[in-house]
């Protein structure tokens, strides 16, 4: 197999921001669109891939002086059921109770 056969074949299978960032790609090549917080909410996620983010680290992301946790929690809900939604196929991110949350992009 070459390479770009190999980059073809490992791109259908992950999570990734589309080249805009405004959309999420799904492993099947379908696309979600996102909102501002929503967008860098995945952002963050991304730079480490099955590695827990905490709460603190994505309020930094939204940067938002009047962050609240439970806008955070909001958030996460929506984005999980707009995927569902417009995928077929949950998101793949955990909430680690009490601490933040951890996106497998290889799921």
């Amino acid at each position: 197999m070459d390479r770009s056969t190999s980059y073809d074949a490992e791109s259908q299978t992950r999570w990734r921001l589309d080249g805009d960032g405004w959309s999420l790609r799904c492993p099947d090549g379908s696309e979600v669109p996102l909102t501002r917080a929503e967008r860098l909410v995945i952002e963050r996620l991304l730079l480490t891939p099955g590695r827990l983010v905490t709460r603190d680290a994505l309020a930094d992301a939204l940067a938002d002086p009047s962050f609240d946790s439970h806008r955070l929690d909001s958030l996460v809900y929506r984005l999980r059921r707009k995927v569902a939604d417009g995928c077929g196929t949950h998101l793949p991110l955990e909430a680690i109770h009490g601490e933040g949350y951890m996106l497998d992009t290889m799921r």
